[in-house]
């Protein structure tokens, strides 16, 4: 929560503004004549940390390689939109100079981020930021200390530890590597995680979640651990193949006042997960995207060893288009769409809307079920085009150089979540369900999204909202 503080105060701080400027290329000066550019060569300058075959790994062109003059803009374009993607740098420029006829070298400049970030954690343990400021329930606060290594060994690798206190604990150790090979087309990543609590969210009623807590003991532990591989074999395609293994225990007062918490009045199951995952970005930016699309396909099998415990395997869908009405309009829509083959009647993990995935103005309530869609529209206006500050007071150029940008978002969701087993007072299942409303998006550097929302849904209910991040259905 500190380092979203701290991103508000940048706003109120920023007063005067220059346009960002791109170096300007030399295309125009290869002879007319001349259909087809070879690639003399490529240097890099700006990666302190990061490796050079990194940066190479992202180009949409290679060294030696031969191409068409008229796509060079097109190619440069999407190398840029690769290597931000990769949030290792928070500027990249391209030059270019001529070196005969119709060769051309290459010059990438690049401003890395910081890598480093151990900070305290103090942070809300509800769903969503609107909903604690509407519960205004203090005791929900996580503290403690969260370490961040990103671009380990210069190789874009990643590396958590966290050791998290208060309503909700954990221990975290999470290590990614996304380059295996020279050629960057195998990746692994592995994480180990413990949870538990004092208090849980044990049922849902009238979508509103009913919670029980203990004033001595933990009444849920969590054991959940993974490890994956990726297989990306060209800049937007990857395939990601999981095991995940889950533990959870329940004290016996949850198992009392909710038999279907983990079914069949259990109080501990164990499980193994496989998920396979196929995604096709094409998207500007991974953060908050204006141009392109993005679709996703992805099974998971839940109890592959001991179907006694849980029996689980559904299928999630997803396909966003993102493009450019005029110089300042923009318009995006998306599709999420969960259907289950095989679903257990477990509380636990029978969760659809009102989690990671939600309707606006729906922010207080939670839709449990089996299956769901979701689709979002949202027609964007440019306020504040892309725009670079520069404070001379902060000393470190990983911070002093700011950018950031302004829309106008109105917006319209719909959705619908689907279970055969529900309480009656959950009216919003099995009902399809709509909100619309207006909002301000700030985009600024190092990925951070602030959103201020107004919106009304389907039964009348509206409010004034806040979120960190974009509105996207997929998720990294």
């Amino acid at each position: 929560m500190i380092k979203y503080i701290l991103l508000i105060s940048f706003f109120v701080l920023i007063a005067s503004n220059t346009f960002a400027q791109e170096k300007s290329l030399n295309i125009d000066s290869v002879s007319a004549d001349t259909t087809k550019i070879i690639v003399s060569n490529i240097y890099i300058y700006g990666n302190n940390v990061t490796k050079n075959r990194i940066v190479l790994r992202e180009l949409k062109f290679s060294a030696n390689d031969t191409i068409s003059k008229n796509k060079i803009e097109d190619l440069i374009l999407r190398s840029k939109e690769n290597l931000l993607n990769t949030s290792l740098f928070n500027y990249v420029s391209f030059d270019t100079s001529f070196v005969h006829k119709n060769k051309l070298n290459f010059y990438i400049y690049l401003e890395e981020r910081w890598y480093l970030w151990p900070y305290p954690i103090f942070e809300h343990a509800d769903r969503n930021f609107s909903s604690f400021i509407h519960n205004n329930d203090w005791d929900r606060i996580n503290y403690g200390l969260f370490f961040v290594r990103y671009n380990f060994r210069g190789r874009n690798e990643i590396l958590k530890i966290k050791a998290r206190y208060g309503y909700k604990e954990q221990y975290l150790l999470y290590y990614k590597v996304p380059y295996l090979d020279r050629f960057g087309k195998n990746g692994i990543d592995a994480r180990f995680s413990f949870f538990r609590q004092k208090e849980i969210a044990f049922n849902t009623y009238n979508n509103q979640l009913q919670f029980y807590k203990s004033q001595n003991n933990y009444i849920r532990e969590i054991i959940d651990a993974f490890v994956s591989y990726s297989y990306r074999p060209r800049w937007d395609n990857s395939h990601l193949f999981k095991l995940k293994y889950e533990n959870i225990n329940i004290d016996d007062t949850i198992a009392n006042l909710n038999s279907d918490y983990l079914g069949n009045d259990r109080r501990k199951i164990s499980y193994f997960s496989f998920v396979y995952k196929f995604t096709s970005d094409k998207r500007d930016s991974k953060v908050y995207p204006l141009n392109g699309y993005v679709y996703s396909i992805s099974a998971t099998k839940s109890g592959l060893l001991r179907k006694h415990d849980i029996n689980n395997f559904y299928i999630n869908a997803i396909f966003s288009k993102y493009f450019m009405l005029n110089n300042k309009f923009y318009y995006n829509s998306g599709l999420k769409i969960k259907k289950s083959l095989e679903s257990d009647n477990v509380y636990f993990i029978k969760k659809a809307l009102g989690y990671d995935d939600y309707l606006r103005a729906f922010e207080y309530n939670v839709i449990d079920g089996t299956d769901f869609f979701i689709f979002r529209n949202n027609f964007k206006y440019e306020l504040v085009p892309t725009k670079i500050k520069y404070y001379e007071f902060i000393p470190s150029n990983k911070f002093n150089k700011i950018y950031y940008s302004v829309y106008l978002n109105l917006f319209f969701d719909s959705g619908y979540v689907y279970d055969n087993n529900y309480d009656s007072s959950n009216s919003m299942v099995n009902e399809f369900i709509y909100s619309g409303g207006i909002g301000i998006d700030f985009v600024t550097y190092y990925d951070k999204i602030i959103r201020f929302e107004y919106s009304i849904n389907k039964f009348g209910n509206k409010g004034f909202f806040i979120h960190f991040g974009a509105p996207i259905l997929i998720k990294e």
